[in-house]
Parts: structure tokens; C-alpha cells; sequence
């Protein structure tokens, strides 16, 4: 059940339609992937722009970043609440596929892009506290943390200066630590090296991408980053739809 969830909170008018069926890319994206790859029931409360807690700093979605939405806290506490992506109310067959269930939490990028003085450590508690409250509520539950990479990598640090990059450089590492020490046996899985060996050793072509395709994003302008919007004519083969993923 894929809630997306900027299209719903914008009412259906972000992303634009240069996006895939309400998603932040030009097609399905990897956490359908993972729920087909382990034949599971896939309950998606992502909504783009949210950041680990409203509390610390209010998370936007939309072309301008004006559109506030719910937070990771609360996204947890929705599903806590057995309340779907959508808003409904878990029927007897959620109930049943949920016993057990894999509980993915990637968070914190936001949190810095919108706050370039909150620290890591900060939102760090943000999330151990929901992986506490999730394995409260599901004892016997998976939960798996990702690690985001450096974000002074990602296709926006072509717009940011070199204090900014910086900033982006040392909350990502120091995150991607404290993200190792879950206090409820999290498992964690850090993307900062597979974006390493993108970046020093060119190995996007062992994935199927083209040699620089980790530079750049394949749609450009559709923040307002450029006058114009334009489209790649090889999206299969880059690592970045738009700016941020």
C-alpha cells in the first residue's frame, strides 16, 4: 500500500507530472522493489520533504517547500495507531500481515536541509525513540535503519556553497555513527560507501548506470532550481531523478 504521500497532502498536486504516479521518480521505487523481492505487503507513510520530528523542525513538501507535512514521529505513531498510509483503519487482513512486521526508517536528510543548525545527535533521538516505540508495540517486529549518504553529494550540492557542503558532510557522518548503536538491535545498512565507490572508483556501471551517471539529475528545474524544466534522454541510466533522489 504505497500512500503517497506528497500527492495526497498537496492534494494530488505535487509531485508534478513529470514524476511517476505521485512517487519522487520516474517510476516504481525501492521500497516497492523490496516488498516484491520478499513477496510481502508493502505499507508505505513516506511523504517527501518530512523530517524525523515536526518538534525539532517543520518538514515541507512542493515545488516552493511550503506545503507542511507530517513528520517520521508521526508517520510512526499512524501506524502504531493502525491507521494506514491513507488514512484509513487497518482491516482484519492488516492486522494479520503486520503481526510480524519489517519496519524500514530512513530519516534525517530532511532535517538539515531545512535546518542547517540541527545536529545529528538530535535527530538521532528522534529515532531511536520511534525504534523503542516500534519494538514496544511489536516485540517481535525488523527493524532496519538506513544510513543516508553524504548529502553534499547529492545533485543539490551543485546549488550550495562550500559551507553548506560541509554543513551536509559532517551531519551525514556523524548520523550514519550514532545509526550503528541502535539501542533496540535495529539492524543498520549505510549507504555512505556504496556512494563512496560511486564517486572514487566509477562502479555506477556495475549497476547498470553510465560511467558520471551519480552527477546530475536526469529531471532539472522542477524546484525552480533552473528557468526551465528539462527531462534527460537517458534516465535509466542515472542514479538521480531530480535534485534530492
Amino acid at each position: 500500500m504505497v500512500g503517497n504521500g506528497s500527492a495526497r497532502v498537496s492534494n494530488g498536486t505535487w509531485p508534478s507530472d513529470k514524476y511517476y504516479q505521485g512517487r519522487f521518480s520516474n517510476g516504481i521505487v525501492w521500497a516497492e522493489y523490496v516488498a516484491d523481492n520478499l513477496s510481502i505487503s508493502l505499507y508505505d507513510y513516506a511523504v517527501g520533504g518530512a523530517t524525523t520530528s515536526n518538534s525539532l523542525v517543520q518538514g515541507f513538501t512542493g515545488p516552493k517547500s511550503s506545503i507542511a507535512v507530517p513528520s517520521v514521529a508521526d508517520q510512526v505513531a499512524s501506524f502504531l495507531a493502525k491507521a494506514t498510509p491513507n488514512g484509513g483503519v487497518f482491516s482484519a487482513s492488516d492486522t494479520t500481515a503486520l503481526t510480524t512486521p519489517l519496519v524500514v526508517l530512513l530519516a534525517g536528510a530532511n532535517d538539515v536541509l531545512f535546518n542547517p543548525n540541527i545536529s545529528a545527535s538530535q535527530s538521532h533521538q528522534v529515532l531511536a525513540q520511534a525504534e523503542s516505540d516500534i519494538r514496544r508495540a511489536h516485540p517481535a517486529a525488523e527493524i532496519l535503519t538506513l544510513s543516508p549518504p553524504d548529502l553534499s553529494r547529492l545533485p543539490y550540492g551543485f546549488f550550495a556553497d562550500n559551507v553548506a557542503k560541509q554543513q551536509l558532510r559532517t551531519y551525514t557522518d556523524l548520523l550514519g555513527e550514532l545509526l550503528q548503536r541502535s539501542p533496540t538491535g535495529a539492524v543498520n545498512v549505510d549507504l555512505r560507501p556504496l556512494f563512496d565507490d560511486f564517486e572514487y572508483y566509477a562502479t555506477p556501471q556495475l549497476y547498470g548506470f553510465a560511467p558520471l551517471g551519480k552527477y546530475g539529475s536526469c529531471l532539472v528545474g522542477a524546484y525552480g532550481e533552473t528557468p526551465d524544466v528539462t527531462i534527460c534522454g537517458d534516465a535509466e541510466q542515472r542514479v538521480y531523478w531530480d535534485e534530492y533522489q
